[in-house]
């Protein structure tokens, strides 16, 4: 596949088969993650898959720390207190949400069902968490961000479906817990990953404003 074609058609899957991935696109895949570039080659990735057994464990806490209905927050947040969040970019999350509830609404699930899918990863039968030392320090972020990239267009190509997530993290201490992820590792992010469904809820695509609007020349 053209890099291209998968840049344009890969989607995030909210509905998997439960079928396993196979060990060995795994490995391509990752491997694909961690050949993206990174500031001064410091490749700042971690990622630990998890799949099987300890995976429905994983969401049997998850839904009991939901149950408990304490949640400490997201530790990596994709807002700053200190500074407004800009209306373009909460116009684009409300539009996300509301092709969301409708394409939800379709496929016959109910809007306080498809927030719960979050943290049962929607059936994905692989979840990969992706850490990464704070020493690095924000920045390294970005370099982080383009592993993840790799790792999403590789499964694409592959014939799999991915979800890029962040609110499971809300309980970041069931993962910490389940898998030793210390103290001194950001919690960056989860991604479901398996083959997709039929689902009405898997032809949804977030939109993308037009290239005027985010783009300047300096001629």
């Amino acid at each position: 596949m053209e890099v291209k074609a998968a840049i344009r058609g890969r989607r995030s899957i909210r509905d998997f088969r439960p079928e396993p991935v196979p060990r060995e696109l795994l490995e391509t895949i990752l491997q694909a993650a961690i050949h993206a570039p990174s500031n001064s080659n410091r490749q700042p990735w971690e990622y630990l898959v998890i799949t099987g057994a300890r995976l429905e464990e994983l969401k049997s806490a998850l839904a009991q720390a939901m149950k408990q209905g304490v949640s400490p927050g997201r530790e990596l947040k994709t807002w700053d207190e200190a500074w407004p969040m800009p209306a373009e970019g909460n116009r684009r999350a409300g539009e996300l949400m509301a092709g969301l509830v409708e394409s939800a609404g379709k496929a016959g699930i109910k809007p306080a069902e498809f927030v719960s899918g979050n943290f049962r990863f929607f059936n994905a039968p692989c979840v990969i968490l992706v850490l990464m030392d704070k020493g690095y320090g924000y920045g390294a972020l970005v370099s982080v961000g383009a592993g993840i990239e790799n790792l999403l267009l590789c499964a694409y190509d592959l014939g799999l479906g991915s979800c890029w997530m962040m609110m499971p993290l809300q309980y970041g201490e069931v993962f910490r817990r389940r898998f030793g992820a210390p103290e001194s590792s950001y919690l960056v992010s989860v991604i479901a990953l398996g083959y997709p469904t039929d689902s009405e809820i898997n032809r949804f695509k977030s939109s993308r404003d037009s290239l005027e609007k985010v783009a300047k020349y300096y001629p």
